[in-house]
């Protein structure tokens, strides 16, 4: 795994960070087809979630979603689930009520994403430090550390939004801060596994480079081009179960795309060293 850089960034003569010599886009290009077998896991994320695909393929209309750079992209970051009424919060196992089921559930899923995560945030840091990658050894290395973020993760999510059900009212400031939160500490993952770090250090030396970097402006561009992608795989979506295993498919690469490019950002950021 590549080691931080042991100085500052270089700078211009006005001492300001030097930009890369090629656009973002045209690097993540460049990464993007040896790291392609990646995007199964988007992949199978996405068709996991079987009910939500049928619901979503026998369903007419479209989504405008905006998404942030903080995990892992894959069709449910461009299509909204359809529902009877109401905002919710989606898993993968649908809608569990009893607590005996959903405790247990919740297990499984952090356990899963967890080592998934590992395995494709390590690979993904490996691509763009060394040009080469091995999934399964990164699920050894990093599977312990994710499954903890995860937990972690989705300890945060449940103090924020559990509430809501006895206070209604607070939705709109817990979804303020939790993209506030989301802001200061997307690099997490990434810094993780860029830097092979322990999740306690990943999460302080993220929060450190937003602090120096204010990177905002990639922040929101994310948000808007995901938005703009959102359209067109949402209709596809919506085309009926064949069109919603489609849009799974396309959505896939789109997904791995977004997370190689915020992958090259935060190496940027952290001053590591990639390969063209």
């Amino acid at each position: 795994m590549a080691e931080p850089s042991r100085g500052p960034p270089d700078r211009d003569s006005h001492g300001r960070d030097s930009p890369p010599a090629e656009p973002l886009v045209e690097r993540t290009a460049s990464h993007l087809g040896r790291l392609l077998p990646l995007a199964l896991v988007p992949l199978a994320t996405a068709l996991f979630r079987v009910r939500d695909l049928l619901a979503t393929g026998r369903t007419d209309g479209f989504s405008l979603r905006a998404s942030f750079p903080v995990y892992r992209y894959d069709l449910w970051n461009f299509v909204d689930v359809p529902r009877a009424g109401g905002a919710s919060v989606a898993l993968p196992f649908s809608r569990l009520e009893p607590l005996t089921l959903l405790v247990p559930a919740v297990g499984v899923y952090v356990v899963v994403s967890g080592a998934l995560s590992a395995g494709y945030f390590g690979s993904i840091a490996d691509g763009v430090t060394t040009g080469r990658f091995e999934f399964v050894a990164n699920v050894r290395r990093f599977g312990v550390r994710m499954i903890l973020l995860e937990a972690v993760v989705v300890a945060a999510l449940a103090a924020a939004f559990l509430p809501l059900v006895l206070v209604p009212p607070l939705f709109v400031v817990a979804i303020l801060v939790v993209l506030v939160l989301s802001y200061l500490y997307f690099p997490t993952v990434y810094v993780l596994a860029l830097e092979d770090r322990g999740v306690r250090s990943a999460a302080v030396r993220a929060r450190d480079l937003v602090d120096r970097h204010r990177p905002l402006g990639f922040f929101l561009a994310v948000a808007v081009v995901t938005a703009l992608c959102s359209v067109p795989v949402s209709l596809l979506a919506h085309a009926g179960p064949a069109g919603a295993i489609a849009a799974a498919v396309v959505a896939a690469p789109l997904g791995l795309a977004f997370n190689v490019a915020t992958a090259l950002k935060v190496a940027e950021m952290a001053g590591v060293e990639t390969v063209g």
